[in-house]
């Protein structure tokens, strides 16, 4: 079942909390109304509220980098005077970190002084709780697992690197914190990636040692063994299934790899140690393979001080709320430097992190049982959570929905005031169990990797009790480079620059974007921007330009507040044959808010004066009007018949119309396929973003028949 409920089985625990508190709702809520000034504190558990973002001046967010020397570049408000972040500062008696490796000991040390010294979690199963290893226990597996690879013949020091093909787990992380104890390079890989990546990554890194947790994974390994002449051995992270263990173990000899068990490595480290040989603030701590739209994957190198200076920045960014030992639940891909970061950030902080189970469609269940204050998420699961909360809503009765839409009224005055809060009614009652899907302590969700929809982004700041952002970044930049500010109740930006970096906007002549608009490329300058892509120096170049400003290629306009917007890309945009410029994904981001759209596609032809576009319909809210209709078929089916068609073109057009498209952006016909664009059919990359080349080619056929028919 998925995690926030089915549109076929809408949860029946909103239905019933709402009947439940119906009457004491709605005679309290006419008491607050009225009375909200006088009884507020006696009904709110502030999470983030009056004090939240003290002396903050809403209207200027942002201001000139005049210290840093860019008056052509902004810097957060927050900033002030003080020079960009580039060191970390510990949380409990200011000592200062200038590498990750320090910065975990002291996050160890916080925890003790804070009396819970719990690290790491996991489940061993779907009827298990959260299991825990400590700060100290955590440390130790890291020395051992670092003393085995040493005793194995890998190097202490930045000749070193190590492979990691797994999902998040225990062993991941601690197998990173062995690395980091030893000055070695650990090297992400990824399912997604897909073999000739995987040969190249290896080949170019030099991999002689893999941890792989899937036997498949291991069974590719070992095929392309002829491909990768460095490869020496593969460590297993979980324990192989008994049917497969004895041919992996044979088809490893027959091609002269090592297996061992990671329990054996351990074992091995244990009986040599061997002592902490620390890293220096300029040394690499990782590879991070970046997927790309084409072509094979760039290898961006991150220092410890990239990391650092954006620990410190969030530290800063997120203090108003996160004021005890907080826990983040992991689930989204660690490969990735978003969900990287934000987990190096908690172990800095001696907080704790619960690895999910390995299934996203049962992490209802782990949210459940972890109970986490912290979540990072990405726009496809907020989305799927938005759409299954208004499925229910439409399926209550009239006084429900009046009392739900009351809640929303009263929780969106409070989000306007800048304040985030648990009301004992609204939130206690009405609310409560949205809430309680997210395990019922929520503090903060941030979103990034992908813009998220204005609409859903503005309805879960009033409904999930949690203050909810969203943030930009890329790997080049540690994963996150802004984020909107706690308690900003605006939509449709992501943020502020982070304490570590200024931002500036370029000219774009060739699409008319010009600086002194207050519009451009994005560019980002300061401590979290990377070294460069790894035996690339052409890419490096084009990334980076000579002044170490890092060219996104996202053009951006700074927000009369100073939030920045994000409202183009470089390479995505087209021309129409008129010369008018159109930027897809803004019309994208329109056509999803219709209730029977899950995925969209806007394509454009230079030789023609208008777009089209492919939808993937939200399958479950079209059988759902099917059947309410008397309409037969499956989603398939359902694509193909005229009245859906017209149905789902109708509502877009009136989402053209409700956000002024221009009529050059409006599509004249559409398409609907019914399976969606995924990371297994090549369509999308492995952090969700279109791959707009492969999608182009993937419906060409599609594509012409509708500017045909036009014609």
């Amino acid at each position: 079942m998925d995690q926030f409920g089915t549109d076929n089985n809408p949860s029946p625990s909103l239905q019933t909390t709402l009947a439940v508190g119906g009457a004491l709702a709605l005679v309290a809520g006419a008491l607050i109304h009225h009375n909200r000034d006088k009884i507020s504190s006696l009904l709110v558990e502030n999470i983030a509220g009056e004090e939240l973002n003290v002396g903050t001046d809403w209207n200027k967010l942002t201001i000139p980098a005049k210290t840093q020397g860019h008056s052509d570049a902004r810097v957060a408000a927050t900033l002030s005077t003080r020079p960009l972040l580039i060191n970390g500062i510990s949380t409990i008696n200011d000592r200062t970190f200038m590498t990750f490796y320090e910065g975990f000991h002291i996050g160890k040390e916080t925890a003790k002084y804070r009396g819970d010294e719990r690290c790491l979690g996991y489940r061993v199963d779907q009827n298990s709780d959260f299991q825990w290893i400590t700060y100290d226990q955590a440390d130790q597996v890291a020395t051992e697992i670092g003393s085995g690879l040493i005793k194995l013949g890998e190097a202490h020091g930045q000749n070193t690197f190590i492979g990691i093909y797994a999902i998040n787990s225990v062993e991941w992380m601690t197998t990173a914190l062995a690395c980091h104890s030893h000055s070695m390079i650990y090297v992400p890989l990824y399912d997604t990636l897909g073999e000739p990546a995987i040969v190249h990554i290896i080949n170019q890194t030099s991999l002689k040692t893999i941890f792989v947790d899937k036997v498949e994974n291991i069974l590719l390994l070992l095929k392309i063994v002829k491909q990768v002449s460095t490869l020496k051995r593969i460590v297993l992270t979980k324990k192989i299934p008994d049917d497969k263990n004895s041919e992996i173990r044979a088809k490893a000899k027959e091609v002269g790899i090592d297996i061992m068990t990671y329990d054996q490595l351990r074992e091995i480290g244990r009986s040599n140690p061997i002592p902490h040989h620390p890293p220096k603030p300029e040394d690499l701590f990782e590879i991070c393979y970046t997927s790309g739209t084409t072509g094979l994957p760039k290898g961006a190198m991150l220092t410890h001080k990239n990391v650092v200076c954006l620990i410190q920045s969030a530290s800063e960014f997120f203090r108003p709320i996160f004021t005890e030992l907080e826990t983040l639940i992991s689930y989204l891909p660690l490969a990735h430097t978003y969900e990287q970061t934000i987990e190096l950030y908690c172990l800095c902080q001696g907080f704790k992190i619960g690895y999910y189970l390995g299934d996203v469609r049962q992490l209802s269940d782990d949210l459940a049982r972890l109970k986490p204050t912290l979540m990072p998420c990405v726009p496809r699961l907020l989305n799927r959570m938005y759409d299954n909360i208004q499925t229910t809503i439409r399926q209550l009765s009239p006084l429900k929905r009046h009392l739900f839409n009351m809640a929303l009224s009263a929780k969106a005055r409070e989000v306007e005031q800048h304040q985030v809060t648990r009301h004992m009614i609204w939130d206690k009652f009405v609310l409560k169990r949205i809430q309680q899907r997210l395990g019922g302590r929520m503090k903060l969700i941030v979103s990034g990797a992908a813009p998220l929809s204005p609409t859903i982004l503005e309805f879960l700041k009033r409904v999930c009790g949690a203050c909810v952002v969203e943030g930009y970044g890329q790997t080049e930049c540690c994963g996150i480079s802004t984020c909107q500010m706690l308690g900003d109740p605006s939509v449709g930006n992501i943020g502020v620059p982070l304490n570590c970096n200024m931002i500036k906007l370029v000219d774009v002549p060739d699409m008319q974007y010009f600086s002194k608009d207050n519009v451009g490329e994005l560019c980002i300058k300061g401590a979290n921007v990377f070294k460069g892509y790894y035996k690339d120096d052409e890419k490096t170049k084009e990334a980076l330009d000579k002044d170490g400003w890092l060219h996104t290629g996202d053009v951006a306009r700074w927000a009369p507040a100073g939030q920045i917007q994000i409202i183009d890309r470089k390479k995505h945009m087209f021309k129409l044959a008129q010369g008018e410029y159109v930027a897809p994904e803004r019309i994208e981001n329109i056509y999803v808010q219709s209730q029977y759209v899950a995925q969209v596609f806007v394509y454009g032809n230079g030789y023609k004066s208008f777009t089209v576009a492919i939808l993937v319909p939200d399958a479950d809210v079209l059988e759902k009007y099917a059947r309410e209709n008397n309409i037969s078929g499956d989603t398939a089916e359902l694509c193909k018949k005229k009245e859906i068609k017209e149905l789902i073109f109708k509502d877009i057009k009136r989402l053209e119309k409700a956000n002024s498209l221009k009529g050059f952006e409006m599509a004249k016909d559409i398409y609907l396929h019914s399976e969606p664009f995924s990371v297994e059919n090549n369509l999308l990359t492995p952090t969700m973003k279109t791959k707009r080349p492969e999608l182009g080619k993937y419906f060409e056929k599609e594509i012409e028949e509708m500017y045909k028919n036009i014609d």
